[in-house]
């Protein structure tokens, strides 16, 4: 089984869990901190590959959630 994540936006929710009902696919809406957690998970991935991630990578995240740095 494979995983995959879409954007969509919250106008059209509703077609795309039904969408997802019909064709008896799984769904589930992430949270805003799931999100977080994603990304900060991928940034960690990241960074035990290439050793290095951009302090103003993390920056601009923590700006972007409201923490002034």
């Amino acid at each position: 089984m494979k995983t995959i994540i879409v954007n969509i936006p919250e106008t059209k929710e509703d077609f795309f869990l039904s969408l997802f009902k019909k064709n008896k696919l799984k769904s589930r809406v992430l949270t805003e901190e799931e999100r977080e957690e994603l990304a900060i998970a991928k940034w960690i991935n990241e960074g035990l590959q290439s050793e290095d991630v951009p302090v103003e990578k993390i920056y601009e995240h923590f700006r972007k959630h409201g923490v002034n740095c």
